[in-house]
Protein backbone atom coordinates (compact mmCIF):
# COMPACT_ATOMS: atom_id res chain seq x y z
CA UNK A 1 0.00 0.00 0.00
CA UNK A 2 3.20 2.20 0.21
CA UNK A 3 3.80 4.48 -3.00
CA UNK A 4 0.06 4.38 -3.74
CA UNK A 5 -1.55 8.17 -4.67
CA UNK A 6 -4.07 8.29 -2.11
CA UNK A 7 -7.23 10.63 -2.81
CA UNK A 8 -9.60 12.15 -0.35
CA UNK A 9 -13.68 11.29 -1.28
CA UNK A 10 -15.68 11.12 1.48
CA UNK A 11 -18.44 9.51 0.65
CA UNK A 12 -17.69 9.43 -3.46
CA UNK A 13 -16.46 5.82 -3.67
CA UNK A 14 -18.14 3.32 -5.71
CA UNK A 15 -17.59 -0.73 -5.50
CA UNK A 16 -14.30 -1.83 -6.48
CA UNK A 17 -12.73 1.01 -4.76
CA UNK A 18 -10.24 0.90 -2.19
CA UNK A 19 -10.71 3.25 0.89
CA UNK A 20 -8.85 3.58 4.26
CA UNK A 21 -10.72 5.47 7.18
CA UNK A 22 -10.03 5.72 10.59
CA UNK A 23 -12.65 4.20 13.48
CA UNK A 24 -12.73 4.14 17.00
CA UNK A 25 -12.59 1.21 19.03
CA UNK A 26 -14.69 0.95 22.11
CA UNK A 27 -14.86 -1.48 25.06
CA UNK A 28 -18.30 -3.76 24.21
CA UNK A 29 -20.78 -3.21 26.58
CA UNK A 30 -24.11 -5.27 27.15
CA UNK A 31 -26.27 -3.15 29.43
CA UNK A 32 -25.84 0.77 28.26
CA UNK A 33 -24.57 1.57 24.84
CA UNK A 34 -23.91 5.52 26.37
CA UNK A 35 -21.62 4.33 28.82
CA UNK A 36 -18.99 2.45 26.51
CA UNK A 37 -15.40 3.49 26.92
CA UNK A 38 -12.99 4.28 24.18
CA UNK A 39 -10.02 2.06 24.04
CA UNK A 40 -8.46 3.32 21.06
CA UNK A 41 -8.59 4.00 17.22
CA UNK A 42 -7.79 1.43 14.67
CA UNK A 43 -7.19 2.51 10.78
CA UNK A 44 -8.53 0.31 8.06
CA UNK A 45 -7.94 -0.45 4.41
CA UNK A 46 -10.28 -2.35 2.23
CA UNK A 47 -12.04 -3.19 -0.73
CA UNK A 48 -16.06 -2.47 -1.60
CA UNK A 49 -17.36 -5.92 -2.23
CA UNK A 50 -20.93 -4.19 -2.09
CA UNK A 51 -22.34 -0.99 -2.02
CA UNK A 52 -26.40 -1.11 -1.66
CA UNK A 53 -27.96 0.99 -3.87
CA UNK A 54 -29.90 2.86 -0.65
CA UNK A 55 -29.26 3.68 2.62
CA UNK A 56 -30.85 1.16 4.20
CA UNK A 57 -28.50 -1.93 3.43
CA UNK A 58 -24.60 -2.43 4.73
CA UNK A 59 -22.08 -2.33 2.45
CA UNK A 60 -19.56 -5.34 2.59
CA UNK A 61 -15.68 -4.86 2.57
CA UNK A 62 -12.83 -7.15 2.35
CA UNK A 63 -10.33 -5.90 4.71
CA UNK A 64 -6.71 -5.51 3.00
CA UNK A 65 -4.81 -4.10 5.94
CA UNK A 66 -5.67 -3.48 9.49
CA UNK A 67 -3.81 -1.92 12.22
CA UNK A 68 -4.21 0.33 15.58
CA UNK A 69 -6.20 -1.47 18.42
CA UNK A 70 -8.01 -4.67 17.93
CA UNK A 71 -6.97 -5.11 14.39
CA UNK A 72 -9.32 -6.82 11.91
CA UNK A 73 -7.19 -9.98 10.18
CA UNK A 74 -6.66 -9.90 6.41
CA UNK A 75 -9.24 -10.83 4.05
CA UNK A 76 -11.88 -10.73 6.85
CA UNK A 77 -15.26 -9.39 5.33
CA UNK A 78 -16.66 -6.72 7.17
CA UNK A 79 -20.06 -5.01 7.11
CA UNK A 80 -20.46 -1.34 7.59
CA UNK A 81 -22.91 1.45 7.13
CA UNK A 82 -22.07 4.19 4.41
CA UNK A 83 -22.53 6.87 6.42
CA UNK A 84 -19.87 5.13 9.17
CA UNK A 85 -17.07 4.87 6.38
CA UNK A 86 -17.93 8.39 4.79
CA UNK A 87 -15.78 10.56 7.36
CA UNK A 88 -13.82 13.83 6.03
CA UNK A 89 -10.77 11.94 6.14
CA UNK A 90 -11.98 8.95 3.81
CA UNK A 91 -9.62 8.24 1.17
CA UNK A 92 -9.14 6.11 -1.85
CA UNK A 93 -6.86 4.30 -4.01
CA UNK A 94 -6.37 5.95 -7.02
CA UNK A 95 -7.02 4.35 -10.08
CA UNK A 96 -4.60 4.29 -12.98
CA UNK A 97 -7.10 5.44 -15.63
CA UNK A 98 -9.70 7.85 -13.51
CA UNK A 99 -11.40 8.43 -17.36
CA UNK A 100 -12.34 4.77 -16.69
CA UNK A 101 -13.57 5.54 -13.07
CA UNK A 102 -15.71 8.27 -14.20
CA UNK A 103 -17.29 6.15 -17.31
CA UNK A 104 -18.17 3.83 -14.25
CA UNK A 105 -19.39 6.34 -12.06
CA UNK A 106 -21.90 7.47 -14.98
CA UNK A 107 -23.11 3.98 -15.65
CA UNK A 108 -24.63 3.55 -12.05
CA UNK A 109 -28.40 3.22 -11.31
CA UNK A 110 -29.86 6.48 -10.59
CA UNK A 111 -30.86 5.34 -6.82
CA UNK A 112 -27.25 4.66 -5.87
CA UNK A 113 -25.94 8.10 -7.11
CA UNK A 114 -28.61 9.65 -5.17
CA UNK A 115 -27.79 7.54 -1.89
CA UNK A 116 -24.06 8.44 -2.48
CA UNK A 117 -24.96 12.19 -2.71
CA UNK A 118 -26.98 12.21 0.78
CA UNK A 119 -24.38 10.59 2.55
CA UNK A 120 -21.98 13.03 1.25
CA UNK A 121 -23.88 15.68 2.36
CA UNK A 122 -24.69 14.38 6.03
CA UNK A 123 -21.16 13.58 6.40
CA UNK A 124 -20.53 17.52 5.01
CA UNK A 125 -22.53 19.23 7.86
CA UNK A 126 -21.38 18.47 11.10
CA UNK A 127 -23.53 16.98 13.82
CA UNK A 128 -24.55 19.64 15.90
CA UNK A 129 -23.96 19.34 19.96
CA UNK A 130 -26.94 19.14 21.80
CA UNK A 131 -27.41 22.11 24.50
CA UNK A 132 -26.86 22.02 27.84
CA UNK A 133 -29.44 24.51 29.01
CA UNK A 134 -32.54 23.57 30.09
CA UNK A 135 -35.45 22.87 27.57
CA UNK A 136 -38.14 22.87 29.66
CA UNK A 137 -39.99 25.61 31.77
CA UNK A 138 -39.72 25.82 34.94
CA UNK A 139 -43.32 26.00 35.20
CA UNK A 140 -43.23 22.09 34.29
CA UNK A 141 -40.97 20.53 36.84
CA UNK A 142 -43.43 19.59 39.12
CA UNK A 143 -44.25 16.00 39.90
CA UNK A 144 -46.59 14.96 37.66
CA UNK A 145 -47.29 11.61 39.71
CA UNK A 146 -49.20 13.91 42.77
CA UNK A 147 -51.35 15.16 39.53
CA UNK A 148 -52.36 11.90 38.74
CA UNK A 149 -53.00 11.09 42.00
CA UNK A 150 -55.03 13.97 42.80
CA UNK A 151 -56.73 13.17 39.70
CA UNK A 152 -57.21 9.53 40.63
CA UNK A 153 -58.96 10.36 43.56
CA UNK A 154 -57.34 7.09 45.56
CA UNK A 155 -54.24 8.81 47.07
CA UNK A 156 -55.15 12.32 47.47
CA UNK A 157 -54.49 12.89 50.91
CA UNK A 158 -51.13 11.34 50.95
CA UNK A 159 -48.46 13.95 50.13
Amino acid sequence: MTGQTWVVCGAEFIEGDVIRWHESVYQPSRYDRNQRVKIGERGITAQVDFDPPDLNEMMELKVLASEGTNPFKTDEMIRRARRTVSREDTERLAWSEEEARASVIDSLPEAQLKAMQETQASAAKPLGQPSRSRTVSPVATGAPWRRRRASAGAFAAKP
